[in-house]
């Protein structure tokens, strides 16, 4: 279902960035909006916390050409529904993904996922790997990190009185946070960063980060669960591209990719924070599109990515 006229209403929004015609399906807490560009095979892109489609819009644009690209929002995030009183919870996402899926109808697909997109789509594609034709994680995880000291820590501040005020109360904690995932901000252009807070400008309309960032720590038995049955994935050709400033997302993490996936193709970025599909979009762009495409001149990318930094 496609419904148009919808964007007049986000005035932040720069149209030219993301040019893509908007798409909404009715899911559990309201209309979850998506963009369906180009054909060929599917990919899916799933963002995470506290970002929206907009991330993917280059990837988007470059292999739309040749693909099928399906990047959606999810509730309470970018131009999604944003109810005041919904779950929030990655549990929650994930079984709209999965309404999502089923709305489209589409066979075997792709996956580019961020942070917490992670599990939210490998939840399902633990359980049907056979829908699952290659797999690009950027920064994101699919095990419990309820043990990690440093997303404890994090938890501790998103769950107490102060951290509940600076993600919903003001937009400047959900700014600090998306201004913290860039480690060399020279790199992005200051007109970006509106567009990423640019859907949480009311107060009403916070709450879905907020319940999103709960779940690192908050849905550690869903991960456990996703962790078990990751064996499902063994045959999926895996690419982990990794920003090595993130402080929460650590080389540790990194390695327990390597560890279970000793065939994976790891990209890594030295000097990038989280959000690097904007810190170093070209070089990022390029390692997604050359893994779709089913062949890779990694060593030469990987060496001209570290010769920049």
């Amino acid at each position: 279902m496609s419904i148009t006229g919808e964007r007049s209403k986000a005035e932040w929004l720069d149209q030219a960035e993301y040019p893509f015609e908007s798409r909404y399906v009715q899911v559990d807490g309201g209309r979850m909006h998506y963009v369906d560009e180009g054909q060929g095979e599917p990919i899916v892109f799933v963002h995470g916390f506290p970002t929206w489609s907009f991330m993917w819009r280059g990837l988007i644009r470059d292999l739309s050409v040749k693909h099928r690209c399906i990047a959606m929002d999810h509730i309470g995030f970018g131009l999604s529904d944003k109810p005041e009183h919904w779950s929030y919870t990655p549990e929650a996402h994930a079984r709209n993904y999965r309404k999502l899926l089923e709305h489209l109808g589409i066979g075997r697909f792709s996956l580019v996922v961020h942070d917490l997109g992670g599990p939210i789509a490998l939840a399902h594609a633990v359980e049907h790997p056979e829908k699952i034709a290659r797999i690009s994680a950027v920064n994101s995880f699919m095990w419990s990190v309820k043990n990690d000291p440093l997303f404890v820590k994090f938890d501790h501040k998103v769950n107490g009185p102060m951290g509940k005020m600076a993600l919903t109360t003001t937009p400047l904690g959900l700014n600090k946070m998306l201004h913290d995932m860039v480690e060399q901000k020279q790199k992005v252009n200051s007109r970006i960063f509106p567009q990423y807070s640019g859907p949480y400008a009311k107060a009403s309309d916070r709450q879905g980060p907020y319940g999103l960032a709960k779940g690192y720590v908050g849905s550690s038995q869903w991960l456990y669960d996703i962790w078990a049955h990751r064996e499902a994935l063994a045959g999926i050709p895996l690419q982990v591209i990794w920003a090595m400033k993130d402080s929460l997302f650590t080389n540790e993490h990194l390695d327990k990719w390597r560890h279970n996936w000793p065939n994976a193709e790891i990209v890594t970025f030295p000097d990038c924070g989280r959000l690097v599909v904007e810190e170093c979009a070209k070089e990022y762009e390029a390692a997604v599109y050359m893994f779709m495409d089913g062949h890779s001149q990694l060593n030469d990318l990987q060496a001209a990515i570290h010769a920049d930094f």
